[in-house]
């Protein structure tokens, strides 16, 4: 699958999937002479798309080491710029500044590997720890009192608030070809969706294969909500007690 970047002159292809063809792609331009040429692409192991690096085995460890290393940098300008942080303020600045640095783009790169999804966790981990009169504290613990989810949480409640705005045709963009289950059972809710087998690992983690179950577990007065903000405000209640909000499963 070829993806072209850059200017002629540093064009690149980048091929995905485990067979890699001796193919070679080629491009059209001009010469410095105004003559036209073909230009051979050159094979890359990793593009950046609209911010996100992609690599040609869709593992995004480049993407996160990324994301990770510059939400370190800004969660250090934090700490140097203030002598003392209180609660209120290292949220706010949290949540402003580091916090989407680390999700942006996060339903194209869901971690599949539960070590990825640690360094990203531990970004968020280390940061809270800013607060000294909760540094002692546990993770978890620390969590609940700022009230701040785990970084896996929020991925997952992302995921379900963009496959409800599919469901209800509030993207006006093709969908990923979501189909209605055929089942008779009464339980969870009457937009179950159906889900098909996956060969492959990295394909159960792509977006349209992994919302799937946790979409069907979700109660109809959750998946019928009139609006996206009433959406969310049935899911959040619903989850209220998810064990998982503030104690990732990437640590267990």
């Amino acid at each position: 699958m070829p993806l072209t970047t850059g200017r002629l002159s540093a064009a690149s292809v980048l091929k995905l999937g485990k067979q890699h063809t001796e193919t070679s792609y080629h491009m059209k331009g001009r010469s410095e002479s105004g003559e036209e040429v073909s230009i051979t692409l050159e094979e890359s192991e990793t593009e950046k798309d609209l911010g996100v690096l992609v690599d040609n085995r869709l593992s995004f460890k480049g993407h996160v080491a990324q994301a990770t290393a510059k939400a370190n940098k800004t969660i250090g300008i934090i700490r140097r710029s203030f002598e003392h942080l209180d609660r209120e303020v290292f949220v706010q600045l949290y949540k402003s500044l580091a916090r989407p640095i680390l999700e942006y783009g996060h339903s194209v790169w869901q971690p599949q590997q539960k070590l990825l999804c640690k360094e990203i966790e531990d970004v968020q981990r280390r940061a809270t720890k800013l607060i000294s009169a909760l540094s002692e504290k546990t993770y978890p613990e620390r969590l609940a009192i700022l009230k701040l989810p785990s970084l896996e949480h929020r991925r997952l409640r992302g995921d379900m608030i963009d496959l409800y705005k599919y469901m209800h045709g509030i993207y006006d963009t093709g969908n990923p070809n979501f189909q209605l289950a055929e089942t008779k059972d009464t339980r969870g809710n009457s937009l179950k969706l159906y889900k098909p087998f996956c060969r492959l690992n990295v394909r159960s983690c792509f977006f349209a294969e992994r919302v799937i179950p946790h979409w069907n577990s979700l109660p109809e007065t959750v998946v019928t909500a009139p609006s996206v903000n009433s959406f969310k405000g049935r899911l959040d209640n619903f989850w209220a007690d998810r064990p998982e909000k503030f104690s990732p499963t990437c640590y267990q």
